[in-house]
């Protein structure tokens, strides 16, 4: 597999790799797309070996949901460590093994709170057993490890007012002694399998999303508040994904 072609602009330190495109969720706002394919063990490997040359420091690893990945992502994590990289796992949150919090290659998990109330988030989030008390659960249970945290919100037209709530909430998480790293504030984009079917109930303007972020990030919280308006336009962060037997960026 020659990577040498991949189109990686200069400064991109972080590498956000989509393991394969499903998910066990049919979240109302989803950007992802179903048309690209599972990466193998192999590919994932040669490709991180690839960017750590190239002088990345950080991989994501999700999907999709990557607990969902038919091969073996601890193995992949453990690969992607020895190698140098401090290692994210951004996952949903439901499929987490028994475990997994005191597995060492994994540096940080990234999970998803749409709202502090269950009802909003998961009338955003659909999952058949209810979503936000899995969550919950997991936060829980990865404060109890002392595991690095961050947690994201793509933020809509439904929760666009719930932010400063949601910020109490995450601050009542870190003063119970979760290791929260970041929070992350993507606003909603109408694109994906789910995202184009509902832009006209979710999608806000640039200027109310710009607003409510701007006045949760106005009070220290211990933790530091990310606005993510278009994450494809961000500077350090690069994507990819495999299309059968090639890799892909973005």
């Amino acid at each position: 597999m020659d990577l040498s072609k991949l189109d990686i602009p200069p400064g991109k330190v972080i590498a956000s790799i989509y393991l394969l495109p499903h998910c066990n969720m049919s979240c109302r706002f989803c950007g992802s797309e179903l048309d690209f394919s599972a990466i193998s063990f192999e590919q994932a490997f040669e490709l991180l070996a690839h960017l750590r040359a190239l002088g990345f420091t950080q991989v994501v690893l999700g999907g999709g949901e990557p607990f969902l990945w038919p091969h073996d992502l601890v193995a992949l994590c453990r690969k992607a460590k020895a190698m140098g990289f401090l290692v994210q796992v951004c996952t949903n949150g439901t499929l987490m093994p028994i475990g997994i919090e005191d597995e060492p290659s994994i540096d940080r998990f990234i999970l998803p709170l749409e709202s502090a109330t269950p009802e909003r988030h998961d009338r955003l989030r659909r999952h058949s057993k209810g979503h936000h008390a899995q969550v919950l659960e997991q936060l829980a249970r990865l404060a109890d490890a002392g595991c690095s945290i961050t947690l994201s919100t793509v933020v809509t037209r439904e929760n666009l007012t719930e932010l400063p709530a949601l910020a109490d909430h995450l601050q009542d998480l870190k003063a119970a002694g979760a290791n929260l790293h970041a929070w992350h504030l993507y606003r909603f984009l109408p694109t994906g399998r789910q995202g184009r079917d509902h832009s006209a109930e979710l999608l806000t303007s640039t200027q109310a999303y710009r607003a409510a972020v701007d006045g949760v990030r106005a009070q220290n919280r211990g933790f530091t508040i990310y606005r993510r308006s278009d994450m494809l336009r961000s500077s350090t962060v690069a994507y990819f994904w495999a299309d059968g037997g090639l890799i892909r960026t973005a």
